[in-house]
């Protein structure tokens, strides 16, 4: 949904031949994007060595960094011009998150977090070779498809937390499995969105600092579909025996 960015239509429909200005190039991108995930991972070793320092933190650092990350987010997506510095704001609050996440997901299930992350790239590799070989097309016909897909997955899952709330059940181990599964999914799909993004901004030749905006696409989706991905590994795990 962040591809129908106003902003970044009026960006990319602009003419730049004129203008004495560096274009964004695939190797600044990819720069970029490795500078967005560091600040994760420091986010996420900032945020455990904190927590380690003073326990009595660790609820007050989640809060804050769970605000913080809504916030800067949308202002990255919103205002592309802004995304250097709310997309490293960004990376370093939801390092945060993933920190945490992760240590929990570590101290119960041996092995769990390695497992999410070769299956992240995994995945990215996949996706990246099915758009680069034009196995799938990423055209109007494909964002139809993903708003369409992504507006009835969000409202399904609303509507079944919902039940589950006023039924006061939980969701059992083959639900929330499907639910996980069909979450990377979309993650997979955003991922193609945030390729194509990359490939309009620089075949576009459009201006270096747009760099930062598309590595941030990128960044974002990669974080999503890790955690998304480990939840689904700490399910898999929870029923092994």
């Amino acid at each position: 949904m962040r591809q129908s960015n106003a902003v970044l239509r009026r960006l990319m429909n602009r003419e730049y031949a004129m203008e004495d200005y560096q274009a964004a190039t695939y190797s600044g991108v990819a720069k970029k994007t490795l500078l967005y995930l560091l600040f994760v991972v420091i986010g996420a070793f900032g945020g455990i060595a904190l927590g380690m320092m003073n326990t009595s933190l660790y609820l007050g650092t989640i809060i804050v960094s769970s605000v913080a990350t809504v916030i800067t987010s949308i202002i990255a997506f919103l205002v592309p011009t802004k995304s250097k510095i709310f997309g490293s704001l960004y990376c370093l609050f939801e390092g945060v998150l993933v920190g945490f996440t992760s240590m929990v997901y570590s101290y119960l299930l041996d092995g769990a977090v390695i497992t999410a992350l070769v299956s992240t790239f995994v995945v990215f590799a996949v996706v990246t070779t099915l758009f680069l070989t034009n196995v799938v097309k990423v055209n109007g016909k494909f964002f139809r498809f993903l708003i369409t897909f992504a507006l009835s997955f969000l409202i399904s899952e609303a509507l079944l937390y919902l039940i589950m709330m006023l039924t006061n059940q939980t969701m059992n181990w083959g639900l929330s499995l499907g639910v996980s599964v069909v979450t990377v999914f979309l993650a997979a799909l955003y991922l193609l969105m945030d390729l194509d993004t990359i490939r309009r901004i620089v075949e576009g030749g459009m201006p270096k600092e747009m760099e930062w905006y598309a590595s941030f696409g990128l960044s974002f989706t990669l974080v999503w579909l890790y955690l998304e991905i480990l939840r689904i590994v700490a399910i898999a795990f929870s029923n092994k025996d």
